[in-house]
């Protein structure tokens, strides 16, 4: 009879210990995976809001120049250091109009052709501060 019971006893479905604790390892192992990817998905969502502030600052500083007239539009470079808007300290920009010659465009003429190149840069560092971005954008504009 004791036998049976013990026979019985072994009979029943359950989980051992080293069921269990393989169960809960596979778990674990789930969970970090998943927490892992959060940062890395905050970190790229950060990278894009700034490319954005970085892109709406050069088209910024791109529409004031074009809004002038050919005549008031200053040959030469302007720097701003990181900072120049109080709104973005991280954001440093640089604007350099030259005379544009469509003969010959890897070399800019001393002399005023009738255009001019207009070109923005904005730079920033990543999130993590490792690396320092750009966004260049550039135009042309010209007598009328």
């Amino acid at each position: 009879m004791v036998i049976k019971y013990i026979k019985s006893m072994r009979k029943n479905k359950g989980f051992t210990l080293i069921e269990l604790l393989v169960a809960i390892f596979i778990l674990v192992i789930g969970i970090v995976a998943v927490l892992q990817a959060f940062p890395f998905g905050v970190n790229v969502q950060k990278q894009a809001q700034m490319a954005t502030v970085a892109l709406q600052l050069n088209q910024e500083k791109m529409e004031e120049i074009i809004s002038y007239q050919y005549n008031e539009i200053l040959v030469g470079t302007i720097e701003e250091s990181y900072g120049f808007d109080p709104d973005f300290p991280s954001f440093k920009r640089i604007t350099e109009v030259e005379y544009f010659n469509p003969d010959s465009p890897e070399v800019p003429p001393a002399e005023d052709s009738g255009i001019k190149k207009i070109e923005v840069t904005i730079f920033w560092h990543t999130p993590l501060g490792t690396t320092e971005k750009e966004i260049k954008l550039a135009t042309l504009i010209a007598k009328r």
